[in-house]
């Protein structure tokens, strides 16, 4: 597929960057092109500290959280903390309860259940907390929009204490304290953090209020784990609690998280962003997904390795079982879709049998795809219950708003909602969004940020060691793109067991021969270079016979170490096609 590529040109002062921090010139590029310029906002983001985290003290209703909490621990009420079935509301749980009994509390913790219980807390699980003699309920990573269940705490006498991280509607849910970053009267400096953030601010500012050595910063890995894969901004304080936490992931001391280490095979040394969101993180996540949230933070309780491992692998094999799900899903979805016509700019796919779990894993797979909305819908019970994915630019929620009068049920912001309608109404509500989105077909072009023009030969070992100073990776701190101009290709073959890399072997226009790598994208490329250049010269250069083929390309530099030898290696990401 084309793709639109665009390169970020910010103002600032490289030069002064360069000069505070010894860094190369393409580094002080990066910071700049990041909104890093300040000598303090240089510090924090290269040189993070436990300094920098901020104070809990200074969020609304903190307080009166403490007072509450305190009061019924003292009075000896049973408090139970309810979080939700993700790795954030796990973590959250975990770090709750780990802190209530430090205090001497009697508490203990609900996860929701995904499909039996939905999302969040609600009337049911407020009547069963008062039928099993609860006092205090404490929610964590929800309950900002739980009316309903707060107006039944209320009915039964239970005190609620809600923290949560999202988005605060015009009421505030009228809990008896309310702790969220996102309340408009809220002073705390940074709003974008998780929920198992404001979860562990919470701990520590019950540790000062009664004197015991409790830290937020005593919970650095299960933070970094719960902030990567909630997939907040990595700015700030997130970044400051990631940098740190990795260290304190390679080193802790909690059995369920060494086990499912072991399982997985990550070892101390691989522990980053991608470990984490794409190999830890989904086991974690899988078992609320597909069986029951419990198990993951009963891995995490384990007091023994045995029990530990035994849970890792429960977490480890329902990942397994989930990415089957999710791959057969996805090829179905794309079998369906075909070649989309451009003005298809929605596409809504009606899944029969897919499980409800992974419907958000699939619209996000079919919105990359295919760069452009996707709606994916299954059967729940007499409805259809959907999960939408949005591109930025365009209000997901606002086209949702304009099909009201077709849906059921419909929540969630620009880029990511739910909904559900019924089956007679799903042609409709196709053809509504598809007439009305104002999306072209320049918009659905995939788009490739770079940073800057930079030839292969000012990539050195220390310059992409500095590069890699700037991880952790993720929103709106992306993996730097850089694009080499003109590079003659010498010879292109394929690699892996199923032919789905390229190897290209290029010449830079100073004559310096690169070999660069192009992975599981060979079909893509190859199809590329030929309607740009013909399938003769794409022939010859596979076949390693001198070609006609000048290309420009956008890349990543990355340190390959093989048998104690280290060199940079290019990784190629596209192929510009004019």
């Amino acid at each position: 597929m084309k793709s639109k590529w665009t390169i970020l040109n910010k103002k600032g002062d490289e030069a002064a960057i360069r000069t505070e921090t010894g860094c190369p010139e393409v580094v002080a590029r990066l910071l700049v092109n990041r909104d890093i310029c300040e000598k303090e906002a240089v510090r924090r983001f290269l040189f993070p500290n436990l300094a920098d985290l901020y104070d809990p003290v200074l969020r609304t209703d903190m307080d009166k959280a403490c007072d509450l909490i305190v009061d019924a621990v003292s009075r000896r009420l049973r408090i139970r903390v309810v979080g939700d079935y993700d790795v954030d509301g796990v973590m959250s749980a975990f770090i709750l309860r780990n802190g209530l009994q430090k205090l001497g509390a009697d508490a203990d913790v609900y996860l929701p259940h995904r499909v039996r219980d939905g999302y969040g807390i609600n009337r049911e699980i407020v009547s069963n907390a008062y039928e099993d003699g609860v006092g205090l309920i404490v929610t964590c990573d929800n309950g900002i929009s739980a009316f309903e269940a707060v107006a039944r705490a209320r009915e039964l006498g239970i005190v609620m204490v809600v923290t949560d991280h999202h988005e605060v509607g015009e009421e505030i849910v009228p809990a008896d304290a309310v702790v969220d970053p996102k309340r408009k009267d809220c002073s705390y400096p940074f709003r974008e953090i998780c929920g198992a953030v404001v979860a562990a601010k919470l701990v520590e500012a019950l540790g000062v209020r009664t004197g015991k050595p409790m830290r937020a910063a005593d919970y650095l890995e299960y933070l970094c784990l719960a902030t990567v894969c909630d997939v907040v901004p990595l700015i700030d304080e997130n970044r400051t609690i990631v940098s740190l936490g990795f260290d304190a992931l390679r080193n802790t001391d909690n059995l369920g998280l060494k086990a499912l280490k072991r399982v997985k095979q990550v070892e101390a040394a691989d522990i980053n962003e991608y470990k984490i969101g794409f190999v830890l993180g989904p086991c974690i996540n899988a078992a609320g997904r597909i069986d029951d949230a419990m198990v993951a933070l009963s891995m995490l309780e384990a007091r023994d390795e045995a029990e530990a491992e035994r849970l890792a692998l429960i977490c480890h094999d329902l990942n397994e079982e989930r990415k089957t799900m999710s791959s057969d899903a996805q090829e179905e979805a794309k079998r369906m879709i075909g070649e989309p016509d451009p003005s298809r700019k929605v596409l809504v796919v009606f899944l029969e049998n897919c499980h409800e779990s992974i419907l958000g894993i699939v619209a996000g797979h079919i919105r990359e795809t295919y760069s452009r909305p996707a709606i994916i819908l299954t059967r729940s019970g007499d409805l259809l219950k959907g999960s939408a994915r949005g591109v930025p630019g365009h209000s997901l929620f606002e086209a949702l708003s304009s099909c009201r009068d077709l849906l059921e049920k419909f929540g969630g912001h620009a880029l990511a909602a739910g909904l559900s309608l019924r089956e007679e109404n799903l042609a409709e509500f196709d053809k509504r969004l598809n007439d009305e989105w104002p999306l072209t077909v320049e918009q659905m072009l995939p788009v490739v940020r770079l940073d800057a023009v930079v030839p292969f030969e000012m990539m050195t070992e220390e310059t992409v060691e500095w590069i890699n100073r700037l991880a952790p990776f993720g929103t709106p701190n992306e993996k730097p793109l850089f694009a080499q101009r003109d590079l003659d290709v010498v010879s292109l073959g394929y690699m892996g067991r199923e032919n789905t890399s390229l190897r290209l072997r290029l010449k830079t226009p100073g004559g310096t021969y690169v070999t660069a790598s192009n992975f599981f994208a060979a079909a893509e490329s190859i199809a590329k270079l030929e309607r740009m250049f013909g399938e003769v010269e794409v022939r010859k250069a596979l076949a390693g016979r001198s070609c006609n083929i000048k290309i420009t390309v956008a890349y990543e530099a990355q340190i390959n170490e093989f048998r104690d030898k280290r060199e940079v290696q290019m990784i190629v990401r596209d192929i510009f096609e004019p």
